[in-house]
């Protein structure tokens, strides 16, 4: 009898797919395959989160064919599959933070009840369904459950991405493209340099947000203020008592160590019984983004969400009948690869509050190091800067390439040293990246030869709206 055949060596083109021995168990060798051309674009969008929802919507509304590739079926990322909120405060005087498309975000979310008066918080699902709007009002279009897989690279012009959904593997043709998946994957693919973790190569925790709902909040402020705490909608391990209470859950078996390291929690908006949780935080290692890493914490931080549910409903009153609501689909990482840029933000740039003529975004966020042992955490801001010029500058060299002409990299995996990394990795700075990043697709379409690093910064800026001095 014929022995049978498996499906991982189906027949093609006449033979059997090869198989060899390599530094995996085994290595096949796939037969060329013709990838269907979908589609032209001006612009490409990889990742439709923080920033490639506003790098796709400012790229369409100047005029670029644009069309943002996502891999989930939302636009948002971070805020929105991730469930990170809130925004966090830039902390400069005078000014929001609000690049001109995030103000819109802000205007639309206040009208539909999505956020507060500070606009610091936010409703998650307000968000995807208000970007998807501002998408199809700005002619940019979406296409989702699609991953990248590869890229055709000419010299320094990438002409093509190849990507995977349920149609199979097809590709998408543009006169340039933005690298908005957070973790710099075009980037990889072709081979470009970039950076990952401290100086031990060691990336930041990773962590895995949850909402509640069923919430006595009545029971719960009454308890609060018991404990110190006149806070609305929030508590964390610095509240009050808290730090009591979670090491009494630990002793009593309830919490793990590593439960009991990192707990935050938040109101939201238009959800009078629920929180998000900015928890639980879990270890991490060299090169968070492989799958099989991704996998164990997606399972060991559901299980770490039971204990904690357990802990709520157990030592905190108000929670005694609340419910877990939804579990993030995508783990959030804090910093993974990182691009070598035209220009590398720097710790110092970022200590001595450094401005710069083509600066895209502005940012008094402090240095956020979680979870890693790194010089960084004794790091503190010069005081001896006059009050009104206490902030750094996030320069447009950042997301372009040093080896790539038509490429731009817009969000956290932006040109930036691990310590400048962690102040500059929050939303407001992200969407500033990301419409700068739109804003100069479009100027450099206009001009027929994509060339990032002939486009003049300081013209970005002025699109941007960000004032010389605030």
């Amino acid at each position: 009898m014929k022995k049978a055949i498996p499906p991982s060596a189906r027949m093609a083109e006449g033979g059997i797919l090869s198989i060899k021995k390599g530094m995996y168990m085994d290595t096949l060798h796939i037969p060329e395959k013709e990838i269907p051309v979908i589609d032209t674009f001006d612009t490409v969008v990889l990742g439709g989160g923080t920033a490639g929802a506003f790098a796709g919507i400012a790229a369409a509304r100047r005029g670029s064919r644009t069309l943002i590739i996502e891999q989930f079926g939302a636009l948002g990322g971070s805020a929105t599959t991730g469930l990170v909120l809130p925004l966090m405060s830039l902390h400069i005087k005078n000014y929001d933070g609000h690049c001109p498309l995030s103000a819109e975000l802000v205007e639309r979310l206040r009208a539909v009840g999505g956020t507060e008066e500070d606009a610091n918080s936010f409703d998650p699902v307000m968000v995807q369904i208000t970007l998807e709007d501002m998408a199809a009002d700005s002619n940019c279009d979406i296409l989702y459950y699609t991953t990248l897989v590869d890229a055709v690279l000419e010299d320094r012009t990438i002409t093509h991405v190849i990507v995977n959904n349920k149609n199979g593997l097809a590709a998408y043709k543009a006169k340039c493209f933005i690298d908005c998946t957070g973790d710099a994957d075009l980037i990889k693919l072709v081979g470009a340099s970039y950076q990952s973790g401290n100086h031990n190569r060691v990336n930041q925790p990773v962590s895995l947000r949850f909402d509640m709902a069923g919430i006595d909040f009545e029971r719960f402020h009454a308890y609060m203020r018991s404990l110190g705490n006149d806070q609305y909608k929030y508590f964390a391990m610095n509240t009050p008592g808290m730090k009591d209470i979670i090491r009494k859950a630990y002793e009593n078996g309830v919490l793990t160590e590593q439960d009991a390291c990192y707990f935050q929690a938040f109101g939201i908006p238009g959800r009078p019984d629920g929180m998000n949780f900015n928890c639980p935080e879990l270890t991490t290692k060299e090169n968070v983004v492989d799958a099989e890493f991704m996998t164990q914490k997606q399972l060991e931080g559901k299980k770490a969400i039971m204990r904690l549910r357990k802990f709520l409903r157990d030592y905190i009153p108000g929670f005694e009948n609340a419910y877990i609501t939804s579990i993030a689909q995508l783990v959030g990482f804090r910093e993974s690869r990182r691009i070598e840029a035209e220009y590398m933000l720097t710790i110092e740039d970022v200590l001595t509050y450094r401005k710069f003529p083509d600066g895209i975004a502005a940012s008094h966020y402090p240095i956020d190091v979680h979870g890693v042992n790194d010089v960084s955490l004794g790091l503190k801001y010069q005081h001896d800067v006059p009050a009104d010029e206490q902030y750094w500058e996030v320069p447009f060299r950042v997301m372009i390439p040093k080896t790539l002409d038509n490429v731009l990299t817009a969000g956290r995996c932006a040109g930036m040293d691990f310590r400048a990394q962690s102040a500059a990795r929050i939303q407001p700075t992200c969407r500033s990246m990301g419409e700068a990043a739109g804003i100069a697709a479009a100027m450099a379409v206009k001009n027929g030869a994509v060339r990032f690093n002939e486009i003049d910064g300081t013209a970005v800026r002025r699109e941007i709206r960000l004032p010389d001095k605030f």
